[in-house]
C-alpha cells in the first residue's frame, strides 16, 4: 500500500513539473495566454529600378516602280531595298521593391506578435493592419509583327492586259510590260494633279460644289495621287511597342552598367544580344546624406534591437540612363541600401504604438499612439 502511495505522488509531481515547464514557455499578454513565441523571420527592402519604353517600329517597303522614279517622275534617292527603323519615343523610370538578402531579421518577444508584412516578407507595420498591394509582373515580348503583311500594293492599271490593234493578235490577249505599266501610271500621277490644280483654282470657271463635295472630291484626289506615288517611292507602316527593364543596384555607386540594348533597325533589345548598343544606367549614391544618417542611427541604449525589429533610413540617388554621351533619361530616387538600418526603440514596441513602413524602401513612414489613434479617428467622423 505504501508502495502504490509513493508511486502515485512520483507520478503527480512529474505531470506537475511538465505542466510547470510547458507554462514557463506560454507567453502572457493582456491577461490571455497565447501559444509559445519563437520568432517571426522578415526582410527589410531595397529598392529597384525600372524603367518603361515605348518604341515605334517603321517597317519600308520599295515600290514596285522605284527603277523608274527618276526617269519618268524626276525624283532621285528613291530607296530600292526595304528597311525596318526604330525609334525610342517615350522613356519612364519608377522604382519598386523586393526583399533584401542581406537585410533579414527575426522578430522576437512581445514585438514579433505585432507584426505586418507584405506577401514577400517585407516589414509593413507594427500593431496595425496593411493592406497588400496588388503585384503586377512586368514581362517582356520581343516578337514583332509582321508589318510586310500591312503593306501591299495594288495594281493601279486601268488595264492590266491589252490587245494589241494588230490584226494578227486580235484575239490574243497580252500582259503589258512592267515599264508600260510604270508609264501609265506616271501619266496618271500628272493627270491627277492637273485635275486637283484646276479644282483648286476653279480654272473651267464653272459653279463649284458645296462645302462638303468639295472637301470630299480634293481629299480622294489626293489620295489617288499618292497610291500611285507609292508604287515609285514605296510605302510604310508604323507600330507602337513596349518594354520594360529593371535593375537592382547593389549598396555603392554604379557606373556604366548596361541596363538593355538597342538598334536602329533591331528596335529595343535584352543586354544579352550583342547586336545592338548598349543603353547604360548610373546610380550615384549621395555619400554625405549616407554618412549622416549612419552617424545618428547609433543608439545609446544598450538594448537596442533587443526585440529584433529594424527599420531603414534610406539614402538618396541621382539616376541616369546613357545612349554613349547622350543622356536619354534621369531622376532622383530614394534608394533603401543606399543609407543604413537602425533598431525600433524597445519602448515603441510595447503594443501602445502602431507604426506604417514605407514598403519600397523601409523608411518609417507614422508612429502613432492609442490616443493619438484615437483622436485621428475623431477628426476623420467630423
Amino acid at each position: 500500500m505504501k508502495n502504490f502511495i509513493f508511486l502515485f505522488a512520483l507520478l503527480v509531481f512529474v505531470a506537475s513539473t511538465a505542466t510547470a515547464q510547458k507554462e514557463d514557455k506560454r507567453k502572457v499578454v493582456t491577461g490571455a495566454v497565447v501559444g509559445p513565441v519563437e520568432g517571426i523571420v522578415y526582410s527589410l527592402p531595397q529598392t529597384g529600378i525600372r524603367v518603361h519604353i515605348k518604341a515605334t517600329r517603321e517597317r519600308f517597303v520599295h515600290g514596285p516602280f522605284q527603277m523608274y522614279a527618276q526617269k519618268m517622275l524626276g525624283i532621285e534617292n528613291v530607296p530600292a531595298a526595304d528597311a525596318d527603323h526604330w525609334n525610342m519615343d517615350e522613356m519612364k523610370l519608377e522604382v519598386f521593391s523586393e526583399p533584401d538578402a542581406e537585410q533579414v531579421f527575426k522578430a522576437m518577444g512581445p514585438a514579433a506578435q505585432l507584426l505586418s508584412l507584405t506577401e514577400s516578407g517585407i516589414l509593413a507595420g507594427i500593431n496595425t493592419t496593411v493592406k497588400n498591394a496588388k503585384t503586377d509582373i512586368e514581362t517582356n515580348s520581343f516578337l514583332t509583327k509582321n508589318l510586310e503583311k500591312q503593306v501591299k500594293f495594288t495594281d493601279m492599271s486601268i488595264w492590266s492586259f491589252y490587245s494589241p490593234a494588230d490584226s494578227t493578235k486580235r484575239f490574243k490577249m497580252v500582259s503589258k510590260s512592267i515599264e508600260q505599266k510604270a508609264a501609265e501610271a506616271a501619266e496618271t500621277i500628272f493627270n491627277l494633279r492637273n485635275s486637283r490644280f484646276a479644282l483648286l483654282t476653279n480654272a473651267d470657271d464653272e459653279p463649284l460644289p458645296d462645302g462638303k463635295s468639295f472637301e470630299v472630291m480634293t481629299e480622294e484626289l489626293g489620295k489617288m495621287e499618292e497610291n500611285y506615288l507609292a508604287l515609285f517611292v514605296g510605302k510604310s507602316a508604323k507600330e507602337k511597342y513596349e518594354f520594360s527593364f529593371e535593375f537592382v543596384p547593389g549598396q555603392k555607386t554604379v557606373k556604366g552598367e548596361v541596363f538593355f540594348r538597342f538598334s536602329d533597325d533591331r528596335g529595343v533589345l535584352p543586354k544579352s544580344d550583342l547586336s545592338g548598343r548598349p543603353i547604360t544606367i548610373e546610380v550615384s549614391k549621395m555619400e554625405n546624406l549616407a554618412s549622416k544618417q549612419e552617424g545618428l542611427s547609433k543608439s545609446e541604449n544598450p538594448a537596442a534591437g533587443k526585440s529584433g525589429v529594424y527599420y531603414r533610413l534610406p539614402g538618396m540617388a541621382e539616376i541616369r540612363i546613357m545612349d554613349g554621351g547622350t543622356q536619354l533619361g534621369g531622376a532622383r530616387f530614394p534608394i533603401a541600401q543606399f543609407g543604413t538600418t537602425a533598431p525600433i526603440p524597445e519602448d515603441l514596441l510595447d503594443g501602445s504604438y502602431r507604426l506604417e513602413f514605407h514598403t519600397n524602401s523601409g523608411a518609417v513612414k507614422s508612429v502613432l499612439k492609442d490616443t493619438d489613434i484615437v483622436e485621428d479617428s475623431k477628426s476623420d467622423k467630423k
